[in-house]
């Protein structure tokens, strides 16, 4: 008990509050150094200490600021994020909410400027968030909504693409068309629309007789250029030509298409390609990529709507899952048997 008393009288010199009561409550540390105690302003006013887990139970629990301010936490705002952001905007407008964006690399530094308290609640599309960062926001009832997990109680939701159905809708399709020996190009497999994309695709093909092999799977990373030197990678191996083509997202297919023009290949002709988001170029591309269209302007918009009622306490946090929907235009054909 010395320690932590002699812990707590540093903590209140460091936040400058002689004079008043500090209310703090304890938890398992979300920086991986053994524990924390929080401060009411919980921004700079943090101790920690390795090695050491206190064990006080919490006395108050800090009470979230109202000011009409909510944040989005993301590594980017490039190509479809764009409109992702821009749909969430416009519905912050619509409740009288401002919007900030931040652009950060590390779940630690996400934390601590949430628990500066700065934005009232938070949507959240991270992959660097950790579970026990998740496990110490879920403890300070911070209102957040997830893009990229399912995650839900109280005080959070997620606002989620059905990446698993949209993954089986593409096999689905693409098998109705006669084509069974079937490229995947992967997206990232530690986001949650890459891994349920493809983990969907292949449960439809094995359910059909038709597992995915291995040596059919190339890494894509949801870029036009890794798709793009990856594919061509593929072709130099002298492995059959695959029937088509699935990539984790339109950028990807794209990538793939160029790869397959340049080794001397005709899309539909010889390789049928079906790409997931439907981004704006998709409609434009020679041939017009059959698609997958996410809704992402709808993620965007419902996502925002979610934190609002989350934040006036109008709720509690559930799951939402945005069907996908599929979108044929000129890059696929029947296999001619």
């Amino acid at each position: 008990m010395g320690e932590e008393n002699n812990g707590e009288e540093n903590h209140n010199k460091r936040c400058g509050k002689r004079g008043r009561r500090i209310h703090y409550y304890c938890v398992p540390c979300p920086f991986g150094t053994g524990g924390i105690k929080a401060g009411d302003k919980g921004q700079g006013n943090c101790y920690c200490k390795k090695d050491a887990v206190y064990t006080r139970l919490e006395r108050t629990k800090p009470k979230i600021s109202r000011n009409r301010n909510v944040g989005f936490f993301t590594y980017s705002i490039a190509g479809l994020y764009g409109v992702l952001v821009d749909a969430m905007y416009q519905e912050c407008h619509a409740n009288s909410y401002e919007m900030e964006i931040f652009i950060i690399e590390s779940g630690e530094r996400m934390l601590q400027m949430l628990m500066g308290k700065r934005v009232d609640g938070a949507v959240i599309l991270h992959r660097e968030l950790k579970e026990e960062q998740e496990k110490f926001l879920h403890e300070m009832e911070f209102p957040l909504v997830y893009l990229d997990r399912e995650l839900k109680d109280q005080y959070a939701s997620s606002v989620l693409f059905d990446s698993y159905e949209s993954g089986r809708m593409a096999a689905e399709y693409l098998y109705s068309l006669g084509h069974r020996r079937i490229l995947t190009v992967r997206g990232v497999d530690w986001t949650y629309d890459g891994e349920q994309r493809l983990k969907g695709f292949e449960d439809y093909m094995r359910e059909k007789g038709c597992p995915v092999e291995k040596d059919y799977v190339v890494k894509g990373l949801f870029n036009q250029e890794v798709a793009y030197r990856e594919t061509k990678l593929f072709l130099q191996k002298s492995l059959p030509l695959p029937d088509a083509v699935f990539a984790a997202n339109d950028d990807s297919a794209i990538g793939c298409i160029n790869a397959l023009r340049e080794a001397g290949y005709s899309v539909p002709d010889d390789v049928s390609i079906v790409g997931c988001d439907d981004i704006e170029l998709s409609k434009w591309f020679v041939p017009a990529l059959t698609t997958i269209h996410t809704h992402i302007s709808r993620q965007g918009s419902l996502a925002m709507k979610e934190l609002v009622q989350l934040v006036k306490g109008e709720k509690s946090g559930e799951i939402h899952r945005i069907a996908g929907e599929l979108i044929e235009r000129g890059s696929c054909k029947a296999k001619v048997l």
